[in-house]
């Protein structure tokens, strides 16, 4: 327990003496990449498992919420609970204080529902060329 507190102690000791410093607009401040590396993506991964199982607990209610237009219930849940988690834990740049959230709004799911995407009948199954027995 000791131990942990003397670490707690020079975390935060590390971070504001960082702060004393003045540095350059386009490099990272090093107490945030440690806090970042040791603290927040840690917590990231523990809040994009949990959203996860909230999701899947959750996600009778959220189809029930789909029924009546305009059908994104699912996508702005699954955007909250797990993308969001998961686009600070994984996507972020180590260091990076702000994070907008660009490649997250790439990597939603369209809205359209599924009944309303036709079939595509043109495209056949090759058939698998036939392999003759090689002579013993």
């Amino acid at each position: 327990m000791k131990k942990l507190i003397r670490w707690l102690i020079l975390l935060s000791a590390m971070s504001f003496t960082a702060m004393a410093h003045s540095q350059s607009a386009d490099a990272p401040d090093s107490a945030f990449v440690l806090a970042d590396v040791l603290l927040y993506r840690p917590l990231g991964l523990a809040a994009t498992i949990a959203g996860s199982a909230l999701f899947i607990g959750i996600s009778p209610l959220t189809a029930l919420a789909s029924i009546p237009e305009p059908h994104d219930a699912f996508n702005k849940t699954l955007t909250i609970l797990v993308l969001a988690p998961a686009a600070y834990t994984f996507i972020r740049p180590v260091g990076e204080k702000r994070f907008i959230g660009n490649a997250l709004k790439q990597r939603t799911i369209p809205a359209t529902p599924l009944a309303a995407n036709p079939v595509d009948k043109t495209r056949t199954i090759p058939k698998q060329p036939t392999v003759t027995p090689l002579p013993h």
